[in-house]
């Protein structure tokens, strides 16, 4: 609905965990048991849980230290799940953003941290964030506000780093890198509506929370922009089939409904009719209705280029 820049080259930050959780749930289930394992040469580096190798834990508990609590060891321990070779985990995860047509994205490492090579798109991300919507015992894990574990010898609370999860952005994915800047992709699915937003690159403010203030703007704009627009209320003459005693005329029983910009003009075209259905364009967007049956020859008696036209002039 809204975009800029989303075909311009970009850092992804943690939104890349994302790709490292999905090839993990593809692969595994979520009450398997795995022991940690961590490259040799691995230093823990920007946000990290400190997991240890040996420690044992679900994979469920994984993926709750890398999608609510944004651990960076956590990707590397999955990448180890994979080959002792991190590059072989990387070398599927491009494989797997290839296979979505994610074709502008390159991954370099599996948490997200700034390095040469590493890159998306806005266009990419969305496809992304679509496949994880459609997982949902992934997005069952991104929706909790926080998680316990024992990891460290006792109870402890680990807090989802998303703040805006009390305002019904359940998910998906903050990030924040010096390359990338704040980012966030947000789903919202209230007032009846599945808003999905994503910033890259917002300004890194005191309080760190400025891809929270964009992204509320945006989910804002969107609801107060884009609306189910009545393209034919209920009650209305659609068409007539008349045979050698009777004429029978069919209405709308329910109204009909075209999600757009409520500040454009909706312009209704027909498209084409037979005795099975007819077709129109509505906008962009390309419509059949069905004829209901008839054990009578049918013979056509409307006009709907004229019903459409008069339709379309007062319907905003």
């Amino acid at each position: 609905m809204f975009y800029k820049n989303i075909n311009e080259s970009i850092a992804p930050a943690s939104l890349t965990k994302l790709m490292t959780s999905l090839i993990l749930i593809e692969n595994y289930n979520l009450n398997d048991y795995i022991e940690i394992s961590l490259p040799s040469d691995y230093l823990y580096d920007g946000k990290v849980a400190y997991l240890k190798p040996g420690q044992s834990m679900t994979i469920e508990s994984l993926l709750e230290f890398i999608l609510i609590y944004s651990a960076n060891d956590a990707c590397f321990a999955v990448a180890s799940l994979f080959s002792e070779d991190t590059d072989d985990f990387i070398n599927l995860m491009n494989n797997r953003a290839q296979q979505l047509g994610m074709n502008n994205t390159n991954f370099k490492n599996p948490d997200g941290l700034d390095q040469e090579g590493h890159f998306t798109t806005l266009s990419d991300l969305l496809i992304l964030s679509k496949e994880v919507i459609n997982n949902y015992e992934l997005l069952s894990i991104i929706m909790r506000k926080s998680f316990i574990s024992n990891i460290e010898g006792e109870d402890k609370v680990y807090l989802n780093t998303n703040k805006l999860i009390d305002r019904n952005f359940y998910g998906l994915k903050t990030g924040w890198t010096n390359e990338a800047g704040l980012t966030f992709i947000g789903l919202n699915q209230s007032n009846d509506r599945n808003i999905l937003t994503i910033v890259n690159k917002s300004f890194v403010n005191e309080k760190k929370d400025n891809h929270f203030i964009d992204t509320q703007n945006l989910y804002t704009a969107s609801i107060d922009t884009y609306i189910n627009n009545v393209v034919i209320d209920t009650n209305i003459d659609i068409y007539k089939i008349r045979n050698s005693t009777e004429v029978t005329t069919f209405k709308s029983t329910t109204p009909w409904y075209v999600f757009g910009n409520k500040f454009n003009i909706t312009n209704i075209t027909l498209s084409g009719f037979s005795k099975t259905k007819f077709s129109y364009i509505v906008n962009d967007d390309f419509y059949n209705v069905k004829i209901s049956e008839s054990l009578n020859s049918v013979n056509w008696d409307l006009n709907l280029t004229r019903f459409f036209s008069g339709f379309a002039n007062n319907n905003r």
